[in-house]
């Protein structure tokens, strides 16, 4: 088949950019794919380029804004390339043009609340929705019958992500460039500072609690420390705040401008003795798996995607009860009700996690066991090849099924 994958730039250091790289660097294995993201401007510069993978070479080309995409698919790319297929994937209401583009539309969707009428909207016209959570599908189940929805997780490297031998090596540049003893137990989060569902102010006032009782522990957070208001937080004033300078830091770059490279994550989530995550909600939880991969046990609340990452095999931080208060964000619209993660059990897990050694040490092997088994490329790729040929043997019969029909007339 001819696909267009409608997404961020694969050469981009965000979930959607890697992910992107990587499933549709592999599709090339059998399907022809063509990358459709913002790239540049598109009628000054024209925004094309191509990425080398090791499966062939990616087209990647520019889109405009959501006012003016649809015409460009229908008029300029559907034709050129003889697309058969368009896979949106990106939150719903950020694709939400697709609905007007003239050939069959999968969407590829975080869903990590409640699924609304609301977030039904935005997918009115999509010939296929797909999860990327199992969370996510029993929430497509109770707006859509099976046919329509399907289930594909996020894949991870396990060769990149992986646990490492020299844990000590990097322990001991963190100390020289952080002043972070290489043997104080480190907890490590990994997120952009954007909008407030990371929780990352809440997550460090519990931080300090921690500390102030007596707990030589140290947090790091891998994230764009400055943000300007309204769009994330200032991070480093918030420290100042809490007179946390000694036991919480930051990277000494900007990650959106400068982004780790997948080498440098790795090294990060190994020198971590456990992950923690405060937010209220994950469309799947990448930094999570990742650092599972990397053999790191990890803390998240018991809510979304992130409850089967970590169930079973790392910490799970209790909810506050939904009658007493919940999260209905204004940043997305899909009027969804997001649990806010109790901050008295994150601080509970933040304990126990440093009390036991030998928890974090059997979370950590049966964590990685558990991507290796589910989440590897290998697994993730058998499920996309399989469902996309479905949609071609549907597709290939509803084309015999319009002949039959335009023969009669």
């Amino acid at each position: 088949m001819n696909i267009g994958w409608v997404s961020a730039s694969p050469t981009a250091r965000t979930g959607y950019g890697t992910q992107t790289k990587q499933i549709c660097s592999r599709l090339l294995q059998r399907h022809n794919v063509v990358c459709i993201g913002t790239v540049g401007d598109i009628i000054v510069w024209g925004g094309r380029h191509e990425l080398n993978t090791p499966y062939g070479t990616l087209k990647v080309l520019a889109l405009g804004d959501a006012t003016s995409a649809p015409e460009i698919i229908n008029r300029s790319y559907i034709p050129e390339f003889k697309l058969d297929i368009i896979i949106g994937f990106m939150d719903a209401f950020g694709i939400e043009y697709l609905n007007k583009v003239r050939i069959p539309v999968i969407g590829y969707i975080p869903i990590d609340g409640p699924f609304t009428p609301a977030w039904k909207h935005y997918v009115g016209n999509f010939y296929k929705i797909v999860a990327y959570s199992e969370f996510g599908y029993k929430e497509l189940l109770k707006f859509f019958p099976p046919s329509k929805i399907d289930y594909i997780p996020h894949g991870i490297d396990v060769e990149t992500f992986r646990p490492l031998k020299n844990k000590d090596e990097i322990r001991e540049r963190l100390e020289e460039e952080y002043g972070i003893p290489k043997d104080a137990v480190l907890y490590l989060n990994v997120g952009a500072n954007v909008g407030p569902r990371k929780e990352l102010p809440l997550l460090m006032h519990t931080f300090k609690r921690f500390v102030d009782e007596g707990y030589e522990a140290y947090l790091f957070i891998h994230t764009n420390a400055y943000q300007r208001f309204p769009r994330g937080y200032d991070l480093l004033q918030w420290r100042e705040m809490l007179k946390m300078e000694k036991h919480i830091h930051f990277p000494k770059y900007n990650p959106i401008i400068h982004p780790a490279s997948e080498q440098e994550l790795a090294e990060l989530y190994n020198a971590a003795d456990v992950y923690v995550s405060n937010s209220v909600a994950e469309g799947f939880g990448l930094p999570i798996a990742e650092a599972l991969a990397c053999g790191t046990p990890v803390i998240c609340p018991d809510n979304s995607a992130q409850t089967e990452l970590a169930k079973d095999h790392g910490w799970l931080t209790k909810n506050v009860p939904m009658d007493m208060y919940f999260q209905i964000p204004c940043y997305v619209p899909q009027l969804t009700q997001y649990p806010v993660p109790d901050q008295n059990s994150l601080l509970r897990n933040l304990k126990e996690s440093y009390e036991r050694p030998d928890l974090r040490k059997q979370y950590g092997k049966a964590g990685r066991e558990f991507v290796v088994k589910r989440h590897s490329w290998d697994v993730v790729m058998k499920k996309w090849f399989s469902f996309l040929e479905e949609i071609e043997s549907e597709l290939e019969l509803f084309e015999e099924i319009y002949k039959g029909l335009q023969g009669r007339v």
